[in-house]
């Protein structure tokens, strides 16, 4: 995962304009266009899941990269869920810069950037015919790393964005969400988040990663 946080500069200038008998000063008018907001720096990405039968069948996922540059591995130890056969969990997506103290929650800009971010999450062992791909659909396309198999065994999952942003018509962001889960079955969970200023439309190409992570996923 490579993310950039850019710092802007703000030059300011003085003009001094001195009015004679036979002379004045005329000033140039001009328009800047803002430069679009810059991906978002993290470390740590948390999945939090609750079964909506059961408030004490809970659980936190945790993707972590503590090291900047990216050279290290990321600490995959807890980026696991067990998940029960034929239930529903409400999720809550947990973005953290840990690199500060204390850790910045970056999930909170996001959420005040929701027109600009969407989530897709991707399980995977999956058959071509359940893969959809275009507005609103929360799988990854092929041609952006999706394996699918014809035969399986296959993740029984799906996921479903709750949220959304403030765009005309509102657009999906996938800070909270559904996981329903089906028959028994192991895989995995890949994780994305855009970053789309301008460009935002509820696809997966506009834009660039602001992460993209992995979880093993049990369900039993």
């Amino acid at each position: 995962m490579k993310t950039t946080r850019l710092s802007g500069r703000l030059l300011a200038g003085a003009g001094l304009c001195i009015l004679a008998t036979i002379a004045g000063c005329n000033k140039k008018e001009s328009t800047v266009t803002p430069a679009p907001p810059s991906n978002e720096f993290l470390t740590t990405v948390e999945l939090k899941l609750t079964n909506t039968a059961d408030a004490t069948d809970t659980l936190t996922a945790i993707w972590r990269q503590l090291d900047p540059t990216g050279a290290a591995s990321p600490d995959t130890s807890k980026a696991a869920m067990t998940l029960r056969a034929n239930a529903t969990y409400s999720a809550q997506v947990i973005l953290l810069d840990e690199t500060q103290n204390p850790a910045v929650v970056v999930s909170d800009e996001i959420r005040q950037r929701a027109n600009y971010h969407l989530f897709f999450f991707q399980p995977t062992p999956i058959a071509p015919g359940n893969l959809v791909i275009g507005t609103n659909s929360t799988d990854i396309p092929v041609s952006d790393g999706t394996v699918t198999s014809a035969t399986g065994p296959y993740l029984n999952l799906v996921v479903g964005r709750t949220d959304q942003d403030s765009n005309n018509p509102p657009l999906p962001v996938g800070l909270t969400d559904n996981f329903a889960t089906g028959a028994a079955s192991t895989g995995s969970l890949r994780v994305v988040l855009r970053h789309q200023p301008n460009v935002k439309n509820g696809t997966y190409d506009p834009g660039s990663a602001d992460l993209d992570v992995n979880y093993s996923v049990t369900i039993h």
